[in-house]
């Protein structure tokens, strides 16, 4: 299935995006000395979803070259079409410290949420994306400045880890001086989150603080990593998190019950309605035990080890 023109929403003067399962931010301009350059901001599932995005481009901006991949972060369903892209265009590819480690060794990324090397009915490209070499590294925030025949693009790197290890989002200010905010996963639309209440996250903790850091961040439009484009950060971010706290509270009523952790998994499963597969089992369950280091943290919640078993309960 291509990409279709009527996918390619115009935000700025330069800024795009293409409104698909994983949101891709898509910057055209033309360098002071003529070179005719598109970015992009992440790059889909796979090899297929890295060709559909190649081929829109030769088939609406043949003048144009593919010459930057900006990733959010390193899940395969944000950089899954960066190696495919790479062997084509060599473009280049942008990202955090942490996330360009991982992209350059994505097995870690199952490892991570089996907790060892991984079983391999879960070894699928949903989650193991191909291997690619990062050419620019963030070492932290910082702006990149582009310079346009029609003046300057400022790209701000902001951190927004939580959701995974090194997440960062683009803050980008065209020309025209309007700006766009692609947030990675540290944003959901109420679309996605609708579907997906139990949203996977490393850190429970930094996911909340950068949702009230994203907050703060003024800008026209913000683009989350999935669902609907706002250019209201207030409502969306209330809602990410209200869905957080809520499967805190889930689990602080469950814990009231001692339960180890797979039981801790069925309980809330169970109650959100949710039928585990085995990539689910592993994904939720990987998310369920960082709410739990949260909760811990927070001194909410204990454990004790009873017959080589360890249970969790609250305080």
């Amino acid at each position: 299935m291509s990409v279709t023109s009527e996918q390619l929403i115009s935000l700025t003067e330069h800024i795009s995006y293409l409104k698909m399962p994983t949101n891709i931010g898509f910057i055209r301009f033309e360098r002071e000395k003529g070179e005719k350059c598109i970015f992009i901001v992440d790059s889909g599932n796979d090899e297929t979803t890295g060709k559909r995005i190649l081929d829109f481009i030769n088939e609406n901006f043949p003048d144009y070259k593919l010459c930057a991949i900006l990733n959010t972060h390193s899940h395969a369903d944000h950089c899954g079409g960066n190696s495919y892209l790479v062997r084509e265009t060599d473009c280049e590819v942008w990202a955090s410290k942490g996330e360009a480690y991982l992209m350059e060794f994505p097995e870690i990324e199952t490892q991570l949420v089996w907790g060892g090397k991984a079983i391999h009915d879960i070894r699928s490209k949903y989650l193991l994306a191909e291997a690619c070499r990062v050419s620019r590294v963030f070492n932290g925030e910082e702006e990149i400045f582009i310079q346009t025949k029609d003046g300057e693009i400022s790209v701000k790197v902001i951190s927004l880890s939580g959701h995974y290890v090194d997440q960062v989002g683009f803050l980008i200010t065209d020309t025209d001086k309007k700006s766009v905010c692609f947030a990675g996963d540290v944003l959901s639309g109420r679309n996605s989150i609708k579907k997906h209440w139990i949203q996977y996250l490393l850190d429970e903790t930094k996911t909340k603080e950068s949702l009230f850091k994203i907050q703060k961040i003024v800008s026209d439009f913000y683009i989350p990593g999935h669902g609907d484009i706002t250019d209201s950060i207030e409502g969306i971010a209330e809602l990410n998190l209200l869905a957080i706290l809520e499967t805190e509270d889930m689990i602080l009523d469950e814990l009231k019950k001692p339960k180890t952790m797979e039981e801790l998994l069925k309980a809330v499963a169970d109650r959100s309605g949710i039928t585990l597969k085995t990539s689910q089992f592993c994904l939720i369950g990987s998310t369920i035990r960082s709410y739990v280091t949260g909760l811990y943290e927070e001194k909410k919640i204990t454990y004790e080890i009873i017959d080589n078993r360890m249970i969790w309960k609250t305080i």
